[in-house]
């Protein structure tokens, strides 16, 4: 008896195989969270990162996904509740929490496409077999992420109820 040694071709290739498939562009993903919600781009961009090489890292992302945005809606709704019977107090306190929740989601998804992005930047100019040895910068994306969730709850906190007035 002979061993046989079997090849992998593409006809004998499993189908939806990750194996050759190459990376969305993650900005590009990204822009889709002015039409669609922060929930679904999350969830798309979870799925991208079994096309980076990263497959351990999409089940979490695809949960924080979910979770983030539901925690902080949640937030806002109890928060805006409290202060809608309690009127006395002044408006950026109240809008406060409502813009950072904003913010949050945001920030969020805007530094997760950051994150792969850089991935993508490797697969685009060494191709598919780089990705292995990519090292993303986790504190870099969260750095960036907290950032812009501070800019957009502080920045709305402030110059909506200031526009008003002027």
């Amino acid at each position: 008896m002979s061993e046989q040694k079997i090849v992998s071709t593409p006809e004998n290739r499993r189908v939806g195989s990750t194996e050759d498939v190459a990376p969305w562009n993650p900005y590009q993903i990204f822009g889709f969270v002015f039409i669609a919600t922060s929930i679904l781009v999350g969830i798309v961009l979870g799925i991208n990162w079994k096309r980076l090489r990263k497959p351990e890292w999409q089940m979490t992302t695809i949960l924080l996904s979910i979770f983030v945005p539901v925690l902080t809606i949640s937030l806002t709704l109890v928060w805006i509740n409290f202060f809608a019977a309690h009127r006395e107090f002044p408006i950026q306190l109240t809008l406060s929490v409502p813009y950072l929740a904003f913010g949050v989601n945001f920030g969020y998804i805007w530094a997760l496409a950051r994150l792969q992005n850089g991935a993508y930047k490797v697969y685009e100019t060494q191709g598919l077999e780089a990705l292995a040895k990519y090292e993303y910068d986790l504190e870099g994306a969260a750095i960036f992420g907290s950032g812009v969730a501070l800019v957009i709850g502080i920045g709305f906190t402030f110059i909506f109820p200031w526009l008003k007035g002027a």
